[in-house]
């Protein structure tokens, strides 16, 4: 009882808050006597304490340590599972926990997954399992799935280890069906119903409908994605516009009455929202047109686009203030204000200013600009408003006309297929902050002096400046990427002049030969590697050295060359005769004329690289691991893959003047390699090692640590600190940063 009065009150609270809010939103606008800038200035104090309380609340919530919970209660919306081979992944409401969580659970059976995938109703399920808050990102520019989930108001991740739906009965004790659960079950009756037609026109209709993408149309989207028209293909304020304009011209044909139409909105509008996927274009775009209907019919009184904006952004920065950090979200409030103030525009001037905005925004998230994306924006609205709207319209709702619809929207995506072909898209990299925010403000400054030939110098020096400083960096460097229990580094030399990969990783998967279990998950290689690279402005590889055929070493480079150019690969002699590289050699996008086999016996140095193992021809084992010597401003550096003891013993043999300043430990720090001859002989000032957090093979082994200790090297982890950076500075000395832990020094 005491927890429901608690609940009750806080509630109450928060409502009176809102409440408060906009009335002062209100009370500001009226007031005209009020300057502008203490409405903004009140407007801005007030969302930061919004920010504050919200921020605490989650820090609340947030379960820190891996924490065991039993027979605990979820209750899913049927709308919001996904199944990924035997991966069932769902945001639901944690009972006991009043809290909605992000959920995982392995499937056991192919019937298990069947039952799940033909769930329609809310059901209510009580679960065993392990709850945390998800993991940071570890490397400089990775997706950031925790920051993603507190778009979602979600704090926590739950790993189910059992899991059983409730019968009707205990299910009715535990929880009563809401009307909210009546809309989600809705939603999934619609999605299935408009599934079962032909694609590309399922694939269309559940995105422009109901704003859920289906991983059987994840082509056209990365199509989509790809000529930057994907804001066009989300439900936002275009798409209310369009459904209030049918709505309104249907009732006009039916002789009803303006006031009828404005109730049917009132009414109709947030159940679409819903029924939409509550994205936060969407929900912009709904509450505007709310609000605007909602004091047009009450208070018979025009209501000005800007202060309905304003006072939407206060609702949703309170509701979830972390949407806003979403580049949906940023894209749709800002588009939506240069609308407002540009009503008058004609539509060329209009999409050119849009599409301007939108770059700087693009950029941050996205790091990429297709040079069609300008024209497109301005020529493809129109297309799509006759065209593509009616036809998944008239499509998903008339059966007999699904199979011409269809075909109007196949040709359409073919076009949009063979334009995406072009090779106009601009890897620009991602501009620091300060940029972002100062292309902005040039461009708000130019709404008032458009003709301003000193804004225009501004803003064309400043991106030709942030685009040098970012693709030709003053430094050169060596990134130890944390893959998890696997091997990447990068080389860039000074300027980008020469760009080197050592191996890709991947991901080591166990039992997974059984059709129903693989999943369709990007790799670490798209994820992490690619991701850091484009954000570099870096859309080419010079140089790709696998050290042997091991999966965590060499399983990412199909992807990886799906997303970055390969020049060049070089493996070790006789690896380029095995099946199961020849089997992703042509999954990947290098042509076999750009694969080099090396050995010493071959090649003495590639570049700055000198090739120190393997000696002849081998099989690919650990045992013929390429090893690879290389310098950076006199600073020393040694990679070896997985190569045992008995190879470092030979390589210190056959090359006995070597040493080095940075020593990267073979096997992830297994015992089987960095013997104790080869760090003597070496004498490295640090050492690096590579290995997953809680591995199955406890690398580190204790050995290795041992041996490091005894010559006084010291070592990082990237379980421990995430993504290693080292920046060569002069006289075998350099500079470590860490992603996770901070920086340190080298001498």
């Amino acid at each position: 009882m005491t927890a429901l009065i608690l609940c009750f009150l806080k509630f109450s609270f928060n409502c009176i808050v809102l409440a408060l809010l906009i009335f002062l939103l209100f009370r500001m606008i009226a007031l005209r006597n009020i300057p502008i800038f203490m409405s903004w200035l009140v407007f801005v104090v007030l969302t930061l304490c919004v920010l504050f309380v919200w921020q605490k609340e989650m820090i609340s919530r947030s379960v820190i340590n891996e924490t065991e919970i039993k027979e605990q209660h979820l209750f899913l919306y049927p709308d919001e599972l996904q199944v990924d081979g035997d991966l069932f992944k769902f945001s639901a409401f944690w009972l006991e926990g009043k809290q909605k969580v992000q959920s995982f659970y392995i499937l056991k059976s192919k019937n298990e997954k069947r039952k799940f995938l033909n769930y329609e109703k809310t059901t209510v399920f009580s679960f065993t399992g392990t709850i945390k808050q998800s993991d940071e990102p570890t490397n400089e520019n990775q997706f950031n799935y925790q920051a993603f989930l507190k778009t979602k108001n979600i704090a926590n991740v739950v790993n189910i280890t059992r899991f059983n739906e409730l019968d009707k009965e205990a299910a009715k004790v535990i929880w009563t069906p809401t009307f909210l659960a009546h809309i989600h079950d809705l939603r999934k009756y619609l999605l299935n119903f408009l599934g079962h037609s032909p694609q590309p026109l399922a694939g269309y209709s559940q995105l422009l409908l109901l704003g859920y993408y289906d991983s059987d149309f994840s082509n056209p989207v990365e199509i989509i994605n790809k000529l930057g028209l994907l804001y066009l293909f989300s439900l936002s304020g275009m798409h209310v516009f369009y459904i209030t304009s049918v709505f309104k011209w249907l009732f006009a044909k039916l002789y009803l009455t303006d006031e009828f139409c404005s109730w049917f909105l009132l009414i109709i509008l947030p159940l679409y929202a819903i029924l939409g996927g509550l994205s936060a274009s969407l929900l912009r775009s709904v509450m505007m047109s709310w609000i605007i209907l909602f004091v047009q019919f009450f208070f018979k009184t025009p209501i000005s686009g800007i202060t309905v904006e304003s006072l939407v952004l206060i609702i949703n920065l309170y509701w979830c203030p972390m949407t806003v950090f979403s580049m949906g979200a940023q894209l749709s409030y800002l588009l939506t204000f240069i609308l407002i103030i540009n009503r008058k525009s004609g539509p060329i001037r209009l999409g050119l200013k849009l599409t301007a905005y939108s770059i700087p925004i693009v950029l941050w998230n996205t790091y990429e600009w297709n040079w069609l994306t300008t024209f497109l924006s301005v020529a493809i609205v129109p297309f799509f408003e006759w065209i593509i709207m009616p036809a998944v319209i008239i499509g998903a709702t008339a059966p007999v006309l699904n199979i011409l619809c269809n075909q109007v929207l196949i040709i359409f995506t073919k076009i949009l297929s063979f334009l995406s072909s072009w090779p106009l898209t601009w890897n620009y990299g991602k501009p620091p902050l300060f940029f972002v925010v100062f292309w902005i403000i040039l461009l708000l400054l130019l709404e008032k002096n458009r003709n301003s030939w000193k804004i225009y110098s501004c803003l064309t020096v400043s991106f030709i400046l942030c685009a040098v400083i970012i693709k030709f960096p003053l430094q050169s460097q060596v990134i130890y990427f944390d893959i998890g229990q696997g091997d990447s580094t990068l080389i860039t030399e000074q300027f980008n002049r020469s760009i080197t990969l050592v191996d890709t990783g991947g991901k080591v998967i166990f039992n997974n030969n059984e059709k129903w279990k693989k999943r369709e998950a990007k790799t670490t290689g798209e994820t992490i590697i690619a991701n850091y690279l484009l954000s570099k402005g870096i859309s080419k590889i010079d140089n790709l050295f696998l050290t042997h055929q091991d999966t965590d070493h060499v399983g990412n480079f199909p992807s990886l060359a799906k997303k970055i150019k390969i020049n060049r690969l070089f493996v070790p002699d006789g690896m380029e005769n095995i099946d199961s590289f020849r089997t992703r050699l042509a999954k990947s996008t290098i042509d076999t004329n750009k694969v080099y086999p090396i050995s010493t016996a071959k090649v003495a140095k590639i570049g700055i690289f000198k090739i120190l193992h393997p000696f002849t021809k081998g099989v690919g084992s650990n045992e013929d691991s390429v090893a690879l010597n290389f310098k950076l401003r006199n600073t020393t550096f040694v990679i070896s893959g997985d190569l045992d003891q008995k190879g470092e013993k030979k390589v210190i043999d056959l090359f006995t003047t070597l040493q080095v300043d940075i020593l990267k430990t073979g096997h992830h720090g297994s015992k089987t390699s960095t013997a104790r001859e080869y760090v003597d002989k070496l004498r490295p000032k640090f050492a690096v090692i590579s290995a997953g957090r809680n591995n199955h093979y406890g690398h580190p082994n204790k050995e290795t640590l041992k041996t490091l200790d005894k010559f006084g090297v010291p070592y990082v982890n990237t379980a421990d600190v995430g993504m290693i950076k080292v920046i060569p500075t002069e006289n075998h000395r350099a500079i470590v940063e860490t992603f996770l832990k901070g920086n340190g020094e080298i001498r």
